[in-house]
Order: structure tokens, then C-alpha cells, then sequence
């Protein structure tokens, strides 16, 4: 499923997670839109979990929308930053990045 974010009617200001309100102007109304390609800022592994004894590693990153909201996501492999990915939601309803076939 395509991770979708919400977009101003009023301004076309991009916003993640989802508002009431625009933090620019102040509408209303909303239309969701693709996040489209995206940019890994910074990435970390995590190694331990509370209350999972053997965990497999955990890969996340946080992720630069091009149109401004930042999201935190999970990954297959380790991803280093500056890495264009495009971004989903998985069966889990987890948000997933995964490496991009296209430029921004």
C-alpha cells in the first residue's frame, strides 16, 4: 500500500502525521497525496528489544519527505543517508522504506 501524506487545499503545505488543522494557514481542508521519493537523513540498528530474547536486527532511518515532513521508517538492509527511497506501508501497517528506481 503507498504511504500517502496530507496536503493543504489552502496552500499546498505537506503534513505528516495527520492534522486538524494547516500549521501555515490555518485551513481545514485536506487532500492526501503520495509522499512520492524520498531521502534518508540519518539511519540507526536496533540490537535489543525488551521482551524478545533472540531479535533480529532492527534497521531504521529517518526519512525527508521532498515536500518537508520528516517520518520515521523501517528498513530491509542497512541504509546509508542520501539514499533516495520511496516509502509504503506493509501488511503490519508499519511504514517501510525501500531503495528508490527513480530520482526525486
Amino acid at each position: 500500500m503507498a504511504f500517502m501524506i496530507q496536503q493543504c487545499v489552502g496552500c499546498g503545505q505537506a503534513s505528516f502525521p495527520p492534522r486538524y488543522s494547516c500549521p501555515r494557514c490555518g485551513e481545514a481542508q485536506w487532500q492526501e497525496v503520495s509522499a512520492g521519493v524520498a531521502r534518508i537523513a540519518q539511519a540507526t540498528v536496533v540490537r535489543a528489544r525488551i521482551g524478545i530474547a533472540a531479535a533480529e536486527l532492527l534497521h531504521l532511518a529517518s526519512v525527508e519527505l521532498s515536500d518537508g515532513p520528516v517520518v520515521i521508517a523501517q528498513t530491509a538492509e542497512p541504509l546509508p543517508p542520501g539514499t533516495l527511497v520511496e516509502l509504503a506501508i506493509d501488511e503490519y501497517r508499519r511504514i517501510v522504506a525501500h531503495p528508490a528506481d527513480r530520482d526525486l
